[in-house]
């Protein structure tokens, strides 16, 4: 009887593995904030510009999934993956009590900055953003990797003053789910964007 059901585990376990998605499966990834909360007082305001795309994949493709037989599917987000790096950026600011206003997109030049008046304009590339996942009878191991630059501009001089590159890998085993695929990409860009904080010239700039 035991090695009956441990028989019907694994093709149970293989037919799970194996199971193939029709089409693009959609994730949602974003920036995950703090559980603490921070007294909700303004600092400072800062102009976010959309970020450019630099990736050789799509505007919405976000990485690949693939089972055993060798087929694949695409995973996207609803939009663009510009669009959500911009949004978590923005996050990011507000949770710290930083005002996040809208800027014009940018070409991340001196000569090319538009500001509304903010003392600080941010704009950034996506060098990565992507998320591999390979399924095997047990497990399925998942790869993310995230690359940001982002680039700070005065907006009151009109100069640049800070180059920010940041990056974060995750390789976890782990059972198929898009909550948990979601979440890995998830980490990886929190991981990635809150190392911009952490530089010494931006932070004397937002407090």
């Amino acid at each position: 009887m035991l090695r009956r059901l441990l028989f019907a585990a694994v093709i149970a376990a293989s037919a799970l593995a194996g199971c193939a998605e029709k089409g693009p499966i959609l994730l949602a990834p974003g920036y995950q904030a703090p559980a603490e909360k921070t007294a909700a007082v303004v600092k400072v305001f800062v102009e976010v510009s959309p970020f450019s795309d630099g990736r050789a994949h799509g505007a919405s493709a976000i990485g690949k999934r693939q089972i055993p037989s060798g087929l694949e599917n695409d995973f996207v987000v609803q939009g663009t993956v510009a669009e959500l790096a911009t949004k978590a950026l923005k996050n990011a600011l507000t949770v710290r009590n930083i005002a996040a206003i809208d800027a014009p997109a940018w070409d991340m030049t001196a000569e090319g900055m538009k500001t509304g008046g903010a003392a600080l304009l941010l704009g950034g590339e996506i060098r990565a953003l992507w998320l591999e996942s390979k399924a095997t009878p047990f497990k399925t191991h998942v790869n993310a990797s995230v690359q940001l630059r982002i680039v700070v501009g005065d907006g009151l001089e009109k100069k640049i003053v800070r180059t920010i590159d940041v990056s974060s890998k995750l390789d976890q085993d782990v059972l198929y789910s898009r909550e948990r695929l979601e979440n890995i990409l998830s980490e990886a860009l929190t991981s990635a964007i809150d190392q911009i904080f952490k530089d010494e010239e931006l932070k004397k700039r937002l407090h």
